[in-house]
């Protein structure tokens, strides 16, 4: 049977604690959580039943660090999860500043991005915790867990889970999910890239290892004030008259979206991926549109979502002084 291809649009994964996501409201929303031309806190909302506070990715910026930092401090919630280039920034702030965040997480972990080494370490010593890595997809047919001891296993009870090899250790995650049977999904590739090998983790834990995950690992684009945003993909979720589509900064404050029209594509849908980019990049932030043929890949066959080649952008060097 050939696999299902995905059809590009990732989800995250709704958790108790505290969320700090880009793709605001509950991590499996794509709705606005806090308008994107507020300027002034809060910029977080809170669910009550599920004991969940929802913080918006789009206003964390060097003006508004500040307000997340004391929201933390006053709420005291012992889970934060969310995606690590997020965490990374927010943690930023706090080493930079010296912000005393008042306690100690019990908990933190990530997901939705690879979390990189560097962010792993300013994340622990902002919050004096490790966090935890994560990898999952809405459409629930591969689940990966990070133990205690660092390893990453394959939750096997979770989705029947085959990593198809193009390459010595380099494999393809195809799954079958076993939690919806409103709509199962068989052989479902999900265009995730892992490494594999002789691997043994002493945790005891039973399912394959595995090395590393590709394929998430995200540029920022960067807005005129300093705001460092990803995971922008979900803005062409339900544009199906789109291709392909590419986003490249040259500059602070602009970026070219490169598109691959598809044959109905028109007026209607131009206009409305500038109202979508609009809301969630500002006003301020220049948007060309460049319609091509088809988009680069790289040497490996991926395709990159966004390209940027602004200068000095590492967002583990961030300074609010």
């Amino acid at each position: 049977m050939k696999p299902l291809k995905n059809s590009g649009r990732r989800g995250g994964d709704s958790v108790t604690g505290t969320a700090l996501s880009s793709g605001p409201g509950a991590p499996t929303s794509e709705a606005a959580l806090v308008p994107i031309e507020q300027t002034r806190p809060p910029f977080w909302r809170t669910n009550y039943p599920g004991r969940q506070l929802f913080f918006s990715g789009y206003h964390l910026g060097p003006t508004n660090f500040e307000s997340y930092a004391e929201k933390l401090r006053s709420a005291k919630i012992p889970w934060l999860h969310g995606y690590p280039s997020l965490l990374a920034l927010l943690a930023a702030y706090i080493s930079d500043t010296g912000f005393d965040l008042g306690y100690q997480p019990r908990w933190i972990t990530v997901g939705a991005e690879n979390l990189l080494p560097q962010q792993a370490m300013l994340i622990e010593r902002a919050f004096g915790v490790r966090a935890i890595q994560h990898y999952g997809l809405a459409e629930a047919v591969a689940n990966i867990s990070q133990c205690k001891h660092g390893s990453l296993h394959a939750d096997e009870d979770f989705a029947a889970m085959e990593f198809i090899e193009d390459e010595p250790g380099r494999c393809r995650v195809v799954g079958t999910n076993f939690s919806n049977l409103a709509t199962p999904l068989l052989r479902y590739d999900a265009q995730d890239i892992v490494w594999t090998g002789n691997l043994k983790c002493d945790c005891g834990k039973p399912g394959r290892l595995v090395e590393s995950i590709d394929g998430r690992q995200e540029d920022y684009v960067v807005l005129r004030n300093g705001t460092r945003l990803g995971r922008l993909d979900h803005i062409f979720k339900d544009m199906v008259h789109i291709r392909e589509a590419q986003i490249v900064q040259h500059e602070v404050g602009a970026i070219e979206l490169r598109i691959v029209r598809g044959p109905n594509y028109g007026g209607d849908e131009e206009r409305q991926l500038r109202l979508e980019f609009t809301k969630r990049l500002g006003k301020d932030t220049d948007v060309q549109i460049s319609y091509v043929s088809e988009l680069p890949r790289t040497s490996s066959g991926k395709l990159r979502f966004v390209i940027s080649e602004v200068e000095d952008r590492e967002p583990l060097r961030l300074s609010v002084k």
